[in-house]
């Protein structure tokens, strides 16, 4: 799949334009091999080309977040269109992440 690679200890998961199932899913596995294979602090999700979303994906950001919650790491999302943001809203996951609003805001967390 190809959607997420390490930048200074940060992994950035650029999601596809639909997450379901079967794509949570497979992100998740990408996700874990990356967490055997590299040193990872905080975790950004990109949802810049996102379109649609079931709870599938919500389910994939709180699993990333009880993750990382051992090591004190750090969970943000980024993107995301008006449903989206409302699925955040409502699933009550924004106690548990920090949003990012800009490019730089994203590029200040890994560089």
């Amino acid at each position: 799949m190809g959607c997420c690679h390490v930048r200074n200890q940060c992994l950035v998961i650029r999601l596809p334009g639909e997450i379901d199932h079967f794509q949570a899913e497979e992100i998740r596995k990408e996700c874990e091999l990356e967490f055997f294979r590299s040193l990872i602090r905080d975790i950004i999700f990109d949802f810049s080309e996102t379109s649609f979303m079931d709870s599938s994906g919500i389910g994939l950001v709180l699993g990333r977040v009880q993750q990382i919650k051992p090591i004190q790491g750090r969970v943000f999302l980024f993107g995301g269109n008006e449903q989206i943001r409302r699925m955040w809203e409502m699933s009550g996951v924004l106690k548990y992440v920090t949003i990012l609003e800009s490019v730089e805001e994203m590029k200040e967390v890994y560089a």
